[in-house]
């Protein structure tokens, strides 16, 4: 993969705990998505927060990563496959994939954040474990939703190096405010590229804020879609965000005296 890539936004409508209906409508909109190297879905795309038969729906998850698969390997392209309910050792977590051109798992994250609002304590077991990895030559970070409210978590996730960090979210529309600017936030402060899909639509009687963005390492928004339902493509160069991280030294100015991280010299 080159210092450009281009990647496409996947803003669903998701239908309330119907796994096999939105699986067919994430497929339709991945065929009708445009040329890009890397995919983004939001999160519990197969069945939002129908919390009490999240483990019911965990079961169906896996057919939801084949299908994803498949479109990859068609494609020739990465996908960050949103999130879905998934069970492993007896527990359910919230759980990213990122799966490779050739249809491989290539990693997962669990949510280390979980939304006291939606019962997610209740419900999910919280991940430990940061994601940072690569898409051949781009380094890359993901997180869920509210994961996205923690400036510290971001910032050890930047400290391991990506390029871009990947969002998938379900964030209501009552606070698309603090979306947008929490996005745009985290790009200027660590000096990438955020790329965040939001899902759209009404859900157990909430209303879903949509406006999925691609913002720049200096807080400029390349993209952004509005509340409803649909993809986008846009190119990221990453020449500008070396440029950027070249004119502010932000990383070489900070104090680890004061504030770093365990382990910091």
């Amino acid at each position: 993969m080159a210092a450009k890539v281009t990647v496409g936004l996947v803003q669903m409508d998701v239908l309330w705990g119907d796994p096999e209906g939105n699986l067919s409508k994430c497929r339709r909109m991945l065929d009708s998505l445009g040329a890009c190297q890397v995919a983004l879905l939001p999160e519990l795309w197969s069945c939002s927060y129908d919390n009490p038969n999240l483990g019911l729906y965990a079961r169906s998850s896996e057919e939801c990563i084949h299908q994803v698969a498949d479109w990859c390997s068609s494609r020739t392209a990465w996908c960050v496959a949103g999130s879905l309910p998934w069970e492993e050792g007896g527990l359910l977590y919230n759980r990213s994939f990122v799966i490779d051109p050739s249809g491989s798992i290539e990693a997962h994250y669990d949510k280390v954040h979980l939304f006291p609002l939606l019962d997610e304590p209740l419900n999910f077991h919280p991940g430990g474990v940061p994601l940072v990895g690569n898409m051949g030559e781009i380094p890359y970070g993901v997180v869920i939703c509210y994961d996205l409210r923690f400036p510290e978590y971001f910032r050890r996730i930047a400290l391991e190096g990506p390029w871009v960090v990947f969002i998938c979210a379900q964030w209501p529309a009552s606070r698309v405010d603090a979306w947008r600017t929490l996005l745009r936030a985290r790009a200027i402060e660590n000096q990438l590229y955020v790329v965040a899909v939001n899902r759209c639509g009404e859900g157990g009687g909430d209303l879903y804020g949509g406006h999925s963005m691609v913002v720049a390492p200096d807080g400029g928004v390349l993209l952004e879609l509005g509340e409803d339902e649909g993809t986008a493509t846009v190119e990221l160069d990453m020449a500008i965000l070396h440029r950027t991280r070249k004119a502010i030294r932000v990383f070489e100015s900070r104090r680890v005296d004061l504030y770093g991280f365990p382990g910091e010299v």
